[in-house]
């Protein structure tokens, strides 16, 4: 039987103290990092604080596409084709304009023909077609 001396007993001790310091150490890690995956309120404000950059980033990138553009249409208008094109944009809206105009009237004109009331008539379920007998 072997006896170690004081010096090697202390060694000993003093390793299994500094493996336990780091076990305790790494225990704590893996507590804090679990505690963070159960705090659903901390999560939900860290996902709103990113939103809301990715919102903020994106409109500053809309912002800056939006004056480089105007910027263009600037100079676009200044030059003899920019006012071309700027007539030849301002006829196209005018005339979706009017159609638009035309049929909206169309319908407010059909909605309000008695003849089409007359074709339907109201149920619980909805509008129910009725047929109309030939002469």
């Amino acid at each position: 039987m072997t006896t170690q001396g004081r010096h090697g007993a202390d060694a000993g001790t003093e390793e299994l103290r500094q493996e336990v310091d780091r076990a305790r150490h790494d225990l704590g890690e893996t507590v804090e990092a679990l505690a963070a995956k159960a705090d659903v309120k901390g999560m939900a404000k860290e996902k709103a604080a990113h939103a809301r950059d990715r919102a903020r980033d994106k409109a500053v990138s809309a912002r800056d596409a939006a004056s480089s553009r105007a910027s263009t249409a600037k100079g676009a208008a200044t030059s003899r084709q920019g006012k071309a094109r700027a007539r030849q944009g301002g006829a196209v809206a005018a005339s979706a304009g009017a159609v638009a105009l035309v049929a909206v009237l169309v319908r407010r004109r059909r909605d309000r023909s008695p003849a089409v009331k007359a074709r339907f008539r109201r149920s619980r379920s909805g509008p129910v077609r009725v047929r109309r007998r030939p002469f």
